[in-house]
């Protein structure tokens, strides 16, 4: 009979990016009879439960967000991984999400929509905001019309950092006034869904339009959250099940003593489309008009010519100031818009393909597939599970 091993999981699933590490690391422990996995799902900042000291643990998967608690996890002398990402100690794995992908796939996709102001608004001095502000600045470097958000005090110690992590602080003057004096129409990456709320929040209350004056996108696709936002929040999600499993599989090679790479970096999955999102940008009414109509799933089913006649246009004077404005004709707008109702769908609700199908504008299952991997190279089932 195999050995017993014990693996902790320290990891906070307050929130959807913990609960998603927790699925990775549950799916990948189905796979070893040997393995028992006890959780503490509320951890400290910087102490260790104090059963985890007095436990017999053979392994660790925790969140280190800094030396203190680094400290104590290595007196255990055990393989650990962090999925934290502040890890800086050389012998234990770090897993965290690719924020130089996050911010680029932010930035691809503000730009499809039409916007020539973009934005970043993130929480001062919290790692993974910092490191996306990075990003985000590396990555606009030749844009014009960037804006990032800088209070004037950017420190937070202590409790109030928690605090502010996690979403409880007040708004700061600062904040507000940044976002009344941004130039508009601005698209806005929030480091965060929980500072995505607070853009959202702050808008209705300064009398912003949204989405029309300010399109927000949040990064963590946490369900709850983007749907008590209004508008309702877009997101990225990231591939925190990957993460999980990652993980796992990097602890059980080093049970097996087998070296394993320090960093690894996880590209996220998709932006979740919702209503904070849900416009296109442009100077030419007509090219608002018809984005609009091609997004109203009424319409779900029209074609390039049933678009042109509601817009009182001809096709090619229509695809002539769509290309102008965005970049790309009126049946690729079409596509494009197909294409990502299909991808929430397959991601987000558990409707069968031919449901599906019929969301998007198709009259088949069978028509739908071939569209799909027409476009992404992958079955829509693939997609579905991956």
């Amino acid at each position: 009979m195999k050995k017993t091993v014990h693996i902790g999981l320290l990891v906070d699933a307050s929130r959807a990016y913990g609960r998603g590490i927790y699925h990775g690391v549950a799916n990948f422990a189905e796979t070893r009879e040997d393995w028992i996995v006890i959780a503490h799902e509320r951890p400290e900042l910087d102490a260790l439960p104090a059963w985890l000291t007095k436990a017999r643990m053979d392994a660790l998967i925790a969140y280190i967000p800094n030396n203190k608690l680094l400290r104590k996890i290595r007196s255990l002398r055990i393989p650990v991984v962090d999925v934290h990402g502040r890890c800086s100690e050389p012998s234990i794995p770090v897993i965290e999400s690719d924020d130089r992908v996050i911010v680029r796939m932010a930035i691809d996709f503000f730009l499809q929509s039409g916007f020539r102001h973009l934005a970043y608004c993130g929480l001062p001095s919290v790692f993974f905001s910092d490191q996306r502000e990075e990003a985000f600045r590396a990555l606009t470097l030749r844009l014009a019309n960037v804006h990032i958000y800088a209070p004037s005090s950017r420190r937070l110690a202590g409790e109030d950092l928690y605090r502010f992590e996690k979403g409880s602080a007040a708004q700061d003057v600062d904040f507000s006034n940044w976002l009344s004096a941004l130039p508009k129409p601005v698209a806005i990456l929030a480091c965060n869904d929980i500072r995505g709320q607070q853009v959202i929040n702050a808008c209705r209350e300064s009398g912003i339009r949204m989405p029309e004056e300010v399109a927000v996108l949040g990064v963590d696709n946490d369900k709850v959250i983007c749907r008590l936002c209004r508008p309702t929040l877009s997101s990225i999600e990231p591939n925190v099940e990957k993460i999980g499993r990652l993980a796992a599989q990097l602890i059980a090679d080093q049970l097996d003593g087998n070296s394993v790479a320090h960093h690894h970096l996880v590209p996220p999955r998709q932006i979740v489309q919702r209503q904070s999102t849900d416009t296109v940008v442009a100077d030419h009414p007509q090219v608002v008009q018809a984005a609009r109509l091609i997004r109203d799933q009424n319409n779900r089913t029209a074609s390039v010519e049933q678009i042109c006649k509601m817009t009182g246009v001809s096709r090619s004077t229509l695809d002539n100031i769509f290309i102008s404005h965005l970049g790309r004709t009126v049946a690729d707008e079409i596509s494009r818009t197909r294409l990502q109702r299909g991808q929430n769908l397959l991601r987000n609700s558990n409707l069968s393909l031919g449901e599906i199908a019929e969301c998007c504008g198709f009259s088949s299952a069978t028509y739908f597939c071939r569209f799909f991997k027409r476009c992404t190279k992958q079955t829509p089932n693939v997609y579905r599970m991956a």
